[in-house]
């Protein structure tokens, strides 16, 4: 019996990094399973909050220069078209940048009932990537 690669993975799609070590261990096997390059329309996206620890920020850009993939760095930003802005590690927010104008832009503090973050500063800025840089339809979407 012939087992499948399960990091060869079904396209169009978005691997969503995280910046923690299952998230660089998953895109490692990726990698391998792939001879070291990704298909172009299986892209690497870091959605950052701009609340991620410094070591966290250094480990993304460290992967993706050692292992020679590039990843993608988003931040949600209401004053950019789709609410979407394309940043790199110099570039990255690193006060909490993001978080506060969606804080400001909702006019009330996430709170248990009402836990907006992850949807607008992870899931909506991916989605939007995925739409309105890359032109998808419909993709999968792979975390670690």
């Amino acid at each position: 019996m012939v087992m499948s690669n399960p990091y060869l993975l079904e396209t169009p799609g978005v691997i969503n990094f995280s910046g923690g070590r299952t998230s660089g261990d998953m895109l490692y096997h990726m990698l391998k399973a792939y001879d070291g390059k990704l298909p172009e329309d299986l892209p690497v996206v870091f959605a950052n909050t701009g609340k991620e620890m410094p070591q966290t920020l250094d480990f993304v850009h460290e992967c993706s220069e050692k292992w020679n993939v590039p990843i993608v760095w988003v931040e949600w930003n209401n004053e950019c078209e789709h609410d979407l802005d394309v940043v790199n590690h110099n570039s990255a927010a690193r006060n909490g940048e993001p978080y506060e104008k969606l804080i400001d832009s909702k006019r009330f503090l996430p709170n248990p009932v009402t836990r907006y973050c992850t949807s607008y500063l992870k899931i909506k800025t991916m989605r939007a990537y995925c739409m309105f840089h890359l032109g998808f339809e419909h993709w999968m979407s792979y975390v670690g």
